[in-house]
């Protein structure tokens, strides 16, 4: 019988290799959020459960005084890229830092509780055949994250469609009562057995930020991966603490090239051409409307499309 099995301190130089297997290898990449890093590690420095668990965060050269506090928190995988390698390759290296059965996957802003934990390692546990579950994650105010990913070219095609399958997606794990297989799941939080990771990487390293995930996902489908979401598993995700200006030009990059690496050339320029035009009308009403209205999300809603259509190119 497993025995309740608290967070041990890791030592050794370098900060980041752990030879012991565990059940659980829980990575996370930090960029100047250490806030929240911080409250991961009081949250799994308090966690008691009934598997064996270690705790990585590979931080990108973060300014904000997350170095001095890893280096000073030796319970801590704590391994240190020295400039901005980007969210997929940093969790590579975290992977490739430990060992373990399964790999938890999960963004530094989210709020973690331990009974969500216990079932999807139950559920895998459980369900050998399974490669990936995920819990239910919300906002902070309990409204659905959209975090299934749905095999379909034409959604990047035509936005009104990808928000009609994004509602009915969150319609359908609303309603669902026991667990719910998908196409794949994508964000801020996963489980993945160590076996079905693809040969090369968890996360293709061509992704710099965003879709690394929904390349994932699709590379997961396409070799069979069974992915099962537990509605009953619930954790919060608050979203947006590392992003930037900059992420916008990093969005539509990562956004033609998933679609250039999975549907071809053709179909990344066509959506390509397609953005433009919306971008552009976007940005040309929301200029309009910011002559008559002082309201602050018109004036966001400008400057984001502006920005977009100055940065969002092929590449």
């Amino acid at each position: 019988m497993l025995q309740n099995q608290k967070l041990a301190p890791i030592h050794g130089s370098p900060r980041g290799l752990s030879s012991t297997p565990v059940d659980i290898a829980f990575i996370t990449v930090n960029h100047n959020t250490l806030e929240c890093v911080s409250q991961l590690t009081n949250f799994f420095n308090g966690l008691d459960v009934p598997f064996t668990f270690t705790f990585t965060v590979v931080d990108n050269d973060s300014r904000d005084g997350s170095r001095e506090f890893l280096q000073s928190r030796r319970e801590i995988i704590y391994l240190q890229t020295d400039e901005n390698i980007g969210y997929g390759r940093g969790i590579n290296r975290g992977v490739a830092a430990t060992a373990s059965k399964y790999i938890c996957v999960l963004n530094t802003d989210v709020i973690l509780n331990r009974e969500a934990l216990i079932k999807l390692w139950h559920f895998l546990e459980e369900w050998r055949d399974v490669g990936v579950c995920a819990p239910r994650i919300t906002y902070a105010d309990g409204r659905d994250q959209g975090m299934i990913f749905q095999l379909s070219l034409f959604s990047h095609y035509a936005n009104w469609f990808a928000k009609t399958l994004a509602r009915y997606s969150k319609l359908k794990l609303a309603k669902a009562t026991a667990p719910l297989r998908v196409d794949g799941v994508m964000g801020a939080f996963f489980l993945i057995r160590r076996s079905v990771i693809p040969p090369t990487a968890l996360f293709d390293e061509e992704f710099f930020f965003f879709f690394e995930d929904t390349a994932l996902a699709h590379t997961l489908r396409n070799q069979g991966t069974p992915c099962f979401i537990l509605p009953g598993a619930i954790i919060t995700h608050i979203g947006g603490k590392s992003r930037s200006a900059s992420s916008i030009s990093f969005f539509y990059a990562s956004k033609y090239l998933y679609l250039k690496k999975f549907y071809g050339s053709l179909h990344s320029k066509g959506v390509y051409f397609m953005d433009r035009v919306r971008i552009l009308r976007k940005w040309s009403l929301y200029s309009l409307f910011s002559l008559v209205s002082a309201s602050e999300r018109v004036k966001f809603k400008q400057r984001y499309y502006k920005i977009a259509w100055d940065t969002a190119r092929l590449r």
